[in-house]
Formats: structure tokens, sequence, C-alpha cells
């Protein structure tokens, strides 16, 4: 049966893992107004912590009760288009085909879809969503829904000056941001966006101090018209800048902590000790990399030179599902040398500094938020423990969003 609980009282289970480094056996974790108030390391330590908050202690059972898990990259208003979009004929062909279903799509089943793929995230473990919002549709669909999103908003004017200044424009009117409705800005990728709105985006980032996330050296097509204006996309796109995309985002000032770049499939020559030098983070993920059967991702390059490390699902349409314990496995999968701990420490440590939110989500400490999952897992060590997660993907039996039981009924992948 799915966990039901009324009130906040001190919470405890057979495991609580708070971050990849540790686990304590018959931990607990005591709630007050949406976070974490306390923890325990032990069982003793939970009958003193339950004194200390004068609540009751709600044994979990058995079952490892962790930081809820943060997806760093998503499409949520690409949910509805889940399985309508083949791979075959490569991203560009995938691309096209992709606007042309969209396009005969309504706004409510977008904004349904949406909401759908929340609830999926929800009922497999993720409480926190890096979302791309390229509608604008996405938070009036999720309005209410427990699910914390940090909505990037997509800037693309493909490089048409025509098209430059209403985007521009458009950034004047970001929206206010509450605790769980977080506002950032998706310059869509350097072959997409111009210089001119690549420097008002970072001019609005640094004066507004919000994330920025982009997508940088996915295809091949991409890197070869950026430096030598040749490849597919000459047909479409006029005026290279004859460089790389990395160099573009030094050039504006939009690389440094609070930038994550997604997918980065092709770094060039000492691009990953670039990225490294800034903090900015590289978001891989595995499950859209399998629908396009692309090479191996480079993550050993980026692990050498320090680059921080995230993971997200994209969406539902380039991917099987948006359940970040199905993307631990796939990487887990086809990188068998990554230990299990690093693993984790990028669907929930790695994704939230990602996000910007590395001092509210992503580990189970005093002062965080109360952002939690529960799953089944029944071990003997913190190894065995990170091995289950990572690789096995178990039953989910309770998810919390600032402390409030917020998991949704089970829904399918699709």
């Amino acid at each position: 049966p799915r966990l039901t609980l009324v009130g906040m009282p001190v919470l405890t289970a057979r495991w609580v893992l708070p971050d990849p480094d540790q686990a304590w056996p018959g931990g607990g974790v005591w709630i007050e107004a949406g976070r974490i108030r306390g923890t325990a390391k032990d069982a003793a330590g939970v009958r003193r912590l339950a004194r200390r908050a004068g609540a009751r202690v709600r044994d979990l059972g058995d079952a490892v009760l962790t930081a809820g898990l943060v997806n760093a990259h998503s499409h949520l208003e690409l949910h509805a288009l889940a399985g309508r979009v083949s791979a075959g004929g490569g991203f560009g062909a995938w691309i096209a085909r992709l606007l042309e279903v969209r396009a005969t799509c309504r706004d409510d089943v977008l904004s349904a879809g949406a909401r759908k793929g929340a609830d999926r995230m929800l009922a497999t473990g993720t409480t926190t969503v890096g979302d791309i919002d390229s509608l604008g549709l996405t938070l009036a669909a999720l309005r209410g829904h427990p699910l914390r999103v940090r909505a990037y908003r997509e800037l693309l004017d493909a490089r048409d000056p025509a098209r430059t200044k209403a985007a521009v424009a458009g950034l004047s009117r970001m929206p206010r941001g509450s605790s769980r409705r977080l506002p950032g800005l998706a310059p869509h990728a350097p072959f997409t966006v111009s210089e001119d709105l690549l420097a008002a985006a970072a001019r609005v980032a640094r004066t507004s101090k919000l994330p920025v996330t982009i997508h940088w050296a996915e295809t091949a097509a991409e890197v070869a018209w950026m430096r030598e204006g040749s490849g597919p996309l000459s047909a479409l796109l006029q005026g290279s800048p004859r460089t790389s995309g990395l160099t573009l985002f030094e050039r504006h000032g939009l690389l440094g902590p609070s930038t994550s770049l997604v997918h980065g499939n092709l770094p060039g020559r000492g691009e990953p000790g670039r990225i490294a030098a800034t903090g900015a983070t590289v978001v891989h993920c595995p499950g859209c990399h399998a629908f396009f059967d692309r090479e191996p991702f480079p993550l050993a390059r980026y692990r050498r030179a320090g680059v921080p490390l995230a993971l997200g699902t994209d969406s539902a349409a380039s991917n099987g599902d948006v359940d970040l314990r199905r993307e631990m496995a796939l990487l887990r999968s086809t990188h068998p040398g990554l230990a299990p701990k690093e693993v984790w420490r990028m669907a929930t440590i790695g994704s939230a500094h990602a996000l910007g939110l590395g001092r509210h989500v992503g580990r189970i400490a005093t002062g965080m938020r109360a952002d939690l999952a529960l799953f089944e897992r029944n071990a003997r060590s913190l190894r065995d423990l990170l091995d289950g997660l990572t690789a096995s993907m178990p039953p989910v039996r309770g998810t919390w969003v600032d402390g409030r039981p917020s998991t949704a009924p089970d829904v399918s992948a699709s």
C-alpha cells in the first residue's frame, strides 16, 4: 500500500541515506515547517530527537529513506508526445517531425501531458526537476502540483535578427519565483541563439541572479556548423561563428557555477578542463543517449577534468520514461566502472547543484527542504544500499515535498 502520513512525526526507517557517503541504520528525520529540523544516526538518537521535537516516531519499516531525486533536465511540455516520434533518420529529422506533431496538439493536451509527466516523476522518486518551458504553459499546467520545478524560460531566435528583438524584450518579463516554482534562463543552444541574445541572457542572469541551462555539443552536425559552417545545418542556418559553442559562452560570461550544459556529447580538446575551471555542470541524459543510439558518452574525460556532473531524463518524446531510477541503471550499464555512490551523487547532489539548489535539496541535513523518497530496499551495508538503488530500480513507497506526502497514484511510463 502507498504510504499515508497525517501530521509530521519523526520519521525513521531500517536505513536513512542522507548522502552518498554515509548510511544510518535505524536513523531518523525530524520535519517542521517544510524543512528538516534535525536528524539522528541511530535508534537512540531517534528517541532523543522525538523528545526534543515533542513528536511521536513513525517507523516506515524495512525500507530506505533518502533525499528525493533531482532531475536536472526535462521537457514536460513534450510528455504528451511520448512514443509518437521515432529516432529514425537522425536528430535533425526527429526535430522536424517533433515540431510537426507538436503543432497538431492543443494546449490543453500538452498541459495534461505535462501534469502526467510530473505525476510520473513523483511516483518514481523525483521531487525536483529542471524543466525547459518553451511554450509558456508548463507552470500553469502544474498549478497546485507538489513537484518542485526550476522552470527555465527557453530563448531562441534561430540567429534571425528579426526575432532577436522580441526575444530580448521578453527577458524583461520574467515571472516571480516561489519555493517550489523557481525561474531560470535557457538559451536553447549555441547554433540557435544569436550572440546578441546570448549577451542579453548573460546580463539578465547576472543582475537577477538566475541560473542558466544550455543544450551544448549534442551532435556532430552542431559542432561542424559552429566551427566550420559545414554539415547539414549549413542548409538551414547562415553566419557560422567559426568557433566552438563553449568559446561563445566564455565570451559572453555565461559559464559559472550556476550554469549547466546539457548533453555535452562531443567536447573539444581541452574543453572539459575549461568547464571545470568555471564550476559549470554537465548534465548527462542516458535514456536520451540510448534513444538516438549515440556513441559512448565521454564520462571519463569529464571526471578526469573534475567537471561537476548531473543526471536528467530529457523529454518522454526522446526517452522511454522520465524515471531517474532508469537513468541511473542505464548509466551503470554503459559505464560499469563508475561507483554506485557516484551515480547516486549525480542524481541528487550533482543535479541539485546544477539547478542552483544545492543548499536546499539533494541530501538530508538540518536546514534543507524536507524533500524525501522512500524506497523498498533490504540491504546490509552502505555499498549494498547504493548498489541496489542505482541498478535495480526499487519500488517507491512514498515521496515528500516540503515535508508533505506527495506521491501521486501509480501511473504508467507513458
